[in-house]
């Protein structure tokens, strides 16, 4: 099984990738899948993305240069373009997209499948959102909460947790607490943690990623379990996403 697959992401969706734990790696690889099979995919970030991240797209296309014809251009040589906002020269990070650009771009490009990454984790595996994030567009139809399995077990502090004093707050774990799965089911299914600003009519399926770091995968198990308690989560799937297989199993009601 693919990893579009298991999301059940098909052409025209919008997806909003959000969390900690591989959110970039899971976009790219996504986008590989969909041209793989002769779909096309627009990979974008509503927050910011850095130079080694822009170097895995096949082509991108600045928000300043954006306009039919290019985008279109790109997609037709590459079946793939990233979409970012201003570059800085002196560290190569690039900002985000506006909601006004993706809003252009979804009506340039009705049929493409857009991966938006949605916020940012400072390269930690768990998160909850500040008051200004997720950035998540009207039209997504797909929100994608991610979790790094690695976190299981570690402390809730700064080195393994972004904004680990709010996840505090909406668990109710203490900081310096073992990360559990209870913490980490009820952050990724809270209103104001993975499920925070989830459109309407937008399915949500939580990806647990890196589930090949555990011993066992009874950590993912349970925290999956927990989650399907939830009617708001359609689904968990446990997932390697740098694997040669990265779906290792697909949780449901």
């Amino acid at each position: 099984m693919t990893l579009v697959e298991a999301l059940g992401i098909g052409a025209g969706d919008v997806v909003a990738l959000v969390g900690g734990g591989g959110k970039t790696t899971a976009m790219f690889r996504l986008a590989r899948e969909i041209v793989s099979k002769g779909g096309r995919a627009l990979t974008t970030t509503t927050t910011h993305i850095f130079a080694a991240q822009i170097a895995l797209a096949p082509a991108h296309v600045i928000a300043a240069d954006a306009t039919p014809e290019s985008v279109g251009a790109a997609l037709d040589a590459h079946g793939h373009v990233l979409v970012i906002g201003a570059t800085d020269a002196g560290s190569g990070r690039a900002a985000g997209v506006s909601l006004d650009l993706l809003g252009r771009l979804r009506a340039w490009c009705p049929r493409v499948c857009f991966l938006n990454e949605a916020d940012g984790s400072r390269m930690r595996p768990f998160k909850a959102p500040a008051a200004h994030e997720p950035v998540i567009p009207a039209e997504t139809t797909l929100v994608v909460p991610v979790v790094g399995a690695d976190v299981f077990g570690k402390t809730l502090g700064p080195e393994h947790v972004h904004r680990h004093e709010l996840v505090s707050a909406l668990s109710g774990a203490p900081p310096g607490a073992p990360v559990t799965p209870e913490i980490v089911a009820r952050i990724l299914g809270h209103p104001e943690g993975g499920c925070k600003s989830v459109p309407a009519n937008a399915r949500v399926v939580v990806l647990i990623n890196k589930v090949e770091t555990l011993a066992d995968r009874g950590p993912a198990r349970e925290t999956a379990e927990r989650l399907l308690r939830q009617p708001a989560i359609q689904s968990v799937v446990l997932a390697t996403v740098r694997g040669e297989k990265p779906v290792l199993e697909v949780c449901a009601r």
